[in-house]
C-alpha cells in the first residue's frame, strides 16, 4: 500500500496506519469506521456502493445494511462540521464531498530503520476468539491495554496473536519486550533499549527511550510485568504523554493502575460442567478439552479418545481450571501414562510438579509458575492465601475475612490482603454477582497444600465454624430456590470440606455442623450426599451422654429420609428406630417426622399404614403447629388414593387445596421434602383421571408442572413428572406434551441415578402407546423393572408390571406375560385394590383370549366382568371403560352382539360430563357398528 496522507479541514488521514488525526490528536474510531472512511477519501466526490463499503469494513462477511448506517453515523459525529461531507445517494451508496489534499508524508526520524518484528505464533490459540476480538476493540479506542490473568493462563500467547493480526496497522511494526527474564527493576529500561536497538554509552533513562520512540508508529508489548510494576508504570505513563503514535499492550498478573489503562481479564478456557454422564462428542465442544486433545495427539497420536475416556479428560480439565499451561502439561503426562493414570496422578497432586524443558524457568511447571507469583506477595498476602486455601469453591469477602483473620492478621489487614490477592490474579473475582465472589484456582490450592506453614488446622476450624453459623442463621421459610440456588449449592462443597476436617479433628463440632446442614441437603435434594456424615454423626452420638436426647432421633430421621434416593429398604427400620427414640426423648416434632416418614415409606412399598396414621393423628393433637394438622390431611389423602378409596381421596385433596392457607417451607422440607400444595394438585389430578374426568386431570397436572418448574425445587419437579403428569398425558394420548415432560424428567433424573429407571419406564410407555413399538417397549420395561429403585415408586410399580405383561402379549410372549402379571399381583393390597386389579384383569383376559385354550374365553369374560363391577363400585370410570371395551370386543368375537351392546349402553349411561376418556370413543364406535342393520 502506498504511504500517503489525506488532508481535509483540520483532519489528517494516514493511509498506511489507517489513523485519523484531528490536528495532533488521534481520533478514536473503530477499525470498521476507519476502513469506510479510507475508501471514501480515496475517491472524493465519487459515489461508492454500499456493497463496496461493507466489503471494506466486513471482508468476507454478510451483514445487514443497518450496520453500515451505524458506522456512517459515527463517522459524521467524529468529523464534527465535516460530517456533512459524507453524503448519501439513496439509490447507490455514499460519497465524500469536500476538498481533500493528498500528500506524501514528511520524512520522520528513523524512517530508514528496519521495521520492528513480532515473534510468530506456531499455531493460533484455541478458544481465544472472543478474547482477541475484545482486545482488538480496546486497542481501537485506547493506547494502553493490559491483559490480566493468573500464571499459565495464556496472556503472552493471546498478546502475540493480537500483535500478529495488527502488525500491518503500524508503520514501524511491533516491538516485543520479555520482562519475565529480568531479575531487577533496574533492568527494565535496559531490556526495552535492547529491544528497540538503541545504542547508549551510559545507563539508559526514560528520556532517551521517549526521544527514540517519539515519532514511531508502533505497538509496544511489555510482557510479564508483575514483578517490575512500578518502573513499568512510570515508563508507560511517560510514553503515553510524550508520544503520539505508540500503542502499548501489557501482560501482567496485576494491573498498572494508570488512569488511561484499559484492562482485559483473560478468563480460563471453557471446561465441561460436572454431569452424570459424559460422552466424547459432548465434552469435545469445550475449548479446554480441544487444547488437551491437540497437545495429546501431538505427543501420542495413537492414544484414542472416546466415550470411555471422556469423563477422565473432562475431570482433568475441570481440576486444572481450564488453564492452558496446566492442560498442556497434563496432556504430556497423559501421553505417557494414559487417561486414568494421569487423572490419578492429578489426585495425588503430582502434576503440579511435572517439569517441562526448553521454556523459561517460571513456566517449567505449575509449581514454578505459581511460586513466581507467590514470592511477589507481601507477608500478609501470603498468610491470607494460606488460610483461605481451605475453601472448596467460591466465597464472599466476609467469609474470606472470617477464615483469614485471627492471631496473625487483623480483620482490616485480612480484607486488604484478599483484595490484593484478587488484584494480583491469585484469586479470581466474579464482580457480576450481587456481592463480589472470590475463588482460589485448584492449581493454586494444590500449590498451597505443598507448603509447610502453621495455622492450617486453625484456618479449617474457623472455616467450619463460619459455615455452622451461616447455616444456623438461614431462614428457610424465606429461601427462594430460583435466586439463591447457585449460592446454596456452592455451600454443599464447603460443608463437605468442613465436615471432613471436623470428623477427623473435632467430632462434636462435626455433629453440630451435620445438624445445621440437614436443611441445606433437604432444600437442594442432596440428602444422599449427607449419608456418610449423618452415619458418622450417629456413631458419635449413639451411646454418648454428651448430646441432647433429641439429637439421636433427628439423625435417624435424616438417615431414613435419605434412603428414598438409595436402593433397598433400610429406611423403614431407620424410621421405626427414630420413632422409638423420639418417643423416649418426648419430642413431639421428631415423633411426627418419624411417623410421617414411616407412612410415606409404607405407601411407597404398598403396605397398610392405618396404624401409623392413627399414631400421627394422636401426636398431631398434642402439637400446636397448624401445619401439622394440614399435613395429616395431606398424608391421609394419599393413603386413601393408594388404597383405591378414590372418592375419599378426591375430597381430601380438594379440601386441603381449598382450606389450607399455607405450609411453611420448613415444614415441607422436614415432612417429605415435596411442596405440599403442588403434590396435592398431582394427587387430585390422578384421582380425577381414574374417575374419568381426564380433561380436569390434564389441566391440574399441567398446571402442577408449571408451578414446580417455577419453584425450582428438584424433588417436587421429579414427583410431579414421575408420579402424575407424564402418565396422565400418555394415557390421554397427549403424546407431544408427554414427550416434552419425558425430556424434563430425563433432565431431572441426571441428578440422581435411581431416578433413571422411572424415566426409562415412561420412555417405554411412549414407545408402546405412541409409536406402537411393543418390542422396544418390552425390552426397556424388562430392564428398568430389574432396577432396585423402581420398587419405591408406589402403585406405579405393579402397574408397570402389568404394562410389561401387555407388551409381552403383543409380541407373542404369553408365558412372559403371565409371569409379569404374577409379579404385579404379588403386590395387591386385597380384593378392593382397584388401581391394580382394574388394570390387571383386562390384560390377563386378553392373554387368555390369545391362548384360546378350552375354558379361556369364559375365564376372560369373568375377568372383564369382575373388573367392570369393581371399577363401577369404587368409581374408577377409566378402568370401567377399558374393561367394558375389552368385554364388548370379546362378545362380538364369539357372536353375542346383544351382550356387547348392553355393556356399552350401561357404560355410556354413566358418562355424565366426562370427556377425553381413553377407550370411550372406541366404545361408541362399537355401539354404532352393532346398531347398523
Amino acid at each position: 500500500m502506498v504511504n500517503r496522507e489525506i488532508f481535509f479541514g483540520p483532519f489528517r488521514f494516514d493511509t498506511a496506519t489507517r489513523t485519523l488525526w484531528d490536528g495532533s490528536v488521534p481520533v478514536r474510531l473503530g477499525a470498521r469506521a476507519l476502513a469506510i472512511l479510507h475508501v471514501l477519501l480515496e475517491a472524493p466526490g465519487t459515489t461508492v456502493s454500499r456493497s463496496a463499503l461493507i466489503e471494506s469494513a466486513w471482508p468476507g462477511l454478510h451483514v445487514d445494511q443497518s450496520n453500515l448506517r451505524v458506522q456512517i453515523s459515527g463517522l459524521r459525529k467524529a468529523l464534527r462540521e465535516y460530517g456533512g461531507a459524507i453524503q448519501a445517494d439513496p439509490s447507490r451508496g455514499y460519497r465524500f464531498d469536500a476538498n481533500a489534499v493528498v500528500k506524501e508524508p514528511a520524512a520522520r526520524p528513523f524512517e530508514s530503520q528496519a521495521r520492528f518484528g513480532v515473534p510468530g505464533l506456531v499455531v493460533k490459540p484455541i478458544g481465544r476468539e472472543a478474547a482477541a476480538a475484545g482486545i482488538h476493540e480496546l486497542l481501537d479506542r485506547r493506547r494502553l491495554v493490559t491483559i490480566l490473568g493468573s500464571g499459565g493462563i495464556g496472556k503472552t500467547t493471546i498478546a502475540l496473536q493480537v500483535a500478529n493480526e495488527r502488525a500491518a496497522n503500524y508503520a514501524d511494526g511491533v516491538c516485543f519486550v520479555d520482562l519475565g527474564r529480568i531479575s531487577s527493576i533496574d533492568l527494565v529500561h535496559t531490556a526495552l533499549v535492547n529491544a528497540i536497538g538503541l545504542r547508549v554509552t551510559e545507563w539508559p533513562g526514560i528520556e532517551q527511550i521517549v526521544l527514540t520512540l517519539h515519532d514511531r508508529r508502533m505497538l509496544l508489548i511489555l510482557d510479564c510485568c508483575e514483578h517490575v510494576l512500578d518502573p513499568v508504570a512510570q515508563l508507560v505513563d511517560s510514553l503515553l504523554v510524550n508520544t503520539a503514535y505508540v500503542d502499548i499492550l501489557i501482560t501482567t498478573r496485576e494491573p498498572l493502575q494508570l488512569g488511561d489503562e484499559a484492562v482485559w481479564r483473560l478468563a480460563p478456557l471453557a471446561v465441561p460442567p460436572k454431569a452424570a454422564e459424559e460422552r466424547a462428542g459432548d465434552v469435545e465442544s469445550y475449548s479446554s478439552v480441544q487444547l488437551f486433545l491437540k497437545c495429546l495427539h501431538r505427543r501420542a497420536a495413537k492414544l484414542h479418545f472416546d466415550d470411555s475416556s471422556a469423563a477422565a479428560v473432562a475431570e482433568i480439565c475441570r481440576r486444572l481450571d481450564g488453564i492452558p499451561l496446566a492442560i498442556e502439561i497434563a496432556a504430556s503426562v497423559t501421553a505417557v501414562l494414559g487417561f486414568e493414570e494421569a487423572l490419578r496422578g492429578l489426585d495425588e497432586q503430582s502434576l503440579i510438579n511435572m517439569d517441562r524443558r526448553s521454556v523459561v524457568p517460571r513456566q517449567r511447571s505449575l509449581f514454578s509458575t505459581i511460586d513466581w507469583s507467590y514470592n511477589l506477595l507481601s507477608k500478609a498476602e501470603q498468610s491470607a492465601l494460606q488460610q483461605i486455601a481451605c475453601f472448596a469453591g467460591t466465597f464472599s469477602l466476609d467469609a474470606g475475612i472470617a477464615v483469614a483473620s485471627g492471631d496473625q492478621l487483623s480483620v482490616s489487614v485480612a480484607r486488604d490482603a484478599i483484595i490484593g490477592l484478587s488484584r494480583r490474579s491469585l484469586l479470581s473475582c466474579d464482580s457480576r454477582a450481587t456481592h463480589a465472589e472470590y475463588r482460589l484456582l485448584d492449581t493454586t490450592r494444590a500449590y498451597i497444600a505443598q507448603l509447610n506453614f502453621s495455622g492450617r488446622d486453625t484456618a479449617q476450624r474457623r472455616h467450619a465454624e463460619y459455615f455452622l453459623r451461616l447455616l444456623d442463621d438461614i431462614d428457610w421459610d424465606l429461601y427462594d430456590d430460583t435466586s439463591e440456588d447457585t449460592k446454596m449449592r456452592a455451600y454443599l462443597d464447603e460443608v463437605r470440606v468442613a465436615l471432613d476436617w471436623a470428623f477427623s479433628s473435632d467430632p462434636e463440632l462435626g455433629v453440630k455442623l451435620v445438624l445445621a446442614a440437614e436443611r441445606l441437603w433437604l432444600a437442594l435434594t442432596s440428602l444422599v450426599q449427607g449419608v456418610p456424615y449423618l452415619t458418622k454423626a450417629f456413631q458419635v452420638v449413639d451411646g454418648s451422654s454428651k448430646f441432647d436426647a433429641a439429637v439421636r432421633p433427628r439423625l435417624l430421621v435424616s438417615l431414613a429420609s435419605a434412603q428414598v434416593y438409595l436402593p433397598g429398604f433400610e429406611g423403614a427400620s431407620l424410621y421405626e428406630r427414630a420413632w422409638d427414640a423420639a418417643q423416649a426423648a418426648e419430642n413431639d416434632f421428631l415423633e411426627l417426622r418419624a411417623l410421617y416418614g414411616i407412612i410415606q415409606n409404607l405407601l411407597l412399598t404398598r403396605r397398610a399404614a392405618t396404624h401409623h396414621l392413627e399414631a400421627f393423628a394422636k401426636a398431631a393433637e398434642r402439637s400446636n403447629a397448624p401445619d401439622v394438622h394440614y399435613l395429616l390431611q395431606r398424608i391421609a389423602a394419599f393413603n386413601d388414593f393408594e388404597t383405591s378409596a378414590i372418592r375419599s381421596a378426591q375430597l381430601r385433596f380438594e379440601t386441603f387445596l381449598h382450606d389450607c392457607p399455607s405450609i411453611s417451607r420448613s415444614s415441607y422440607l422436614y415432612f417429605g421434602g415435596i411442596n405440599s400444595f403442588i403434590s396435592c394438585k398431582i394427587g387430585l389430578s390422578l384421582a380425577k383421571y381414574y374417575m374419568g374426568y381426564c380433561d380436569q386431570a390434564l389441566s391440574l397436572s399441567n398446571a402442577a408442572v408449571d408451578e414446580a418448574e417455577a419453584q425450582g425445587h428438584l424433588t417436587t419437579t421429579y414427583f410431579v413428572l414421575a408420579q402424575g403428569a407424564t402418565w396422565v398425558n400418555i394415557a390421554s394420548a397427549e403424546f407431544q406434551r408427554a414427550r416434552s415432560y419425558l425430556k424434563k424428567l430425563e433432565e431431572v433424573s441426571r441428578q440422581y441415578r435411581p431416578w433413571h429407571a422411572v424415566a426409562d419406564a415412561f420412555r417405554a410407555l411412549l414407545l408402546k402407546y405412541a409409536d406402537r413399538d411393543a418390542e422396544s417397549a418390552e425390552r426397556i420395561l424388562t430392564a428398568c423393572l430389574a432396577d432396585e429403585f423402581i420398587v419405591k415408586t408406589g402403585s406405579l410399580h405393579p402397574i408397570l408390571w402389568v404394562e410389561l405383561a401387555d407388551a409381552r402379549r403383543m409380541v407373542g410372549d404369553l408365558d412372559g406375560a403371565d409371569s409379569a402379571l404374577e409379579k404385579a399381583m404379588s403386590q395387591c393390597l386385597g380384593p378392593s385394590d382397584v388401581r391394580l386389579i382394574g388394570k390387571h384383569h383386562p390384560i390377563l383376559a386378553k392373554v387368555l383370549i390369545a391362548r384360546n385354550r378350552p375354558g379361556d374365553v369364559d375365564a376372560a369374560r369373568g375377568l372383564f366382568g369382575r373388573a367392570i363391577e369393581l371399577s363401577k363400585l369404587h368409581d374408577f370410570y377409566l378402568y370401567e371403560c377399558e374393561a367394558t371395551v375389552g368385554f364388548a370386543e370379546l362378545e362380538l368375537a364369539v357372536g353375542r352382539p346383544s351382550a356387547a351392546r348392553n355393556a356399552i349402553v350401561d357404560l355410556l349411561s354413566n358418562v355424565g360430563d366426562r370427556t377425553h376418556v381413553p377407550f370411550l370413543a372406541h366404545a361408541r364406535s362399537i355401539l354404532t357398528e352393532i346398531n347398523q342393520p
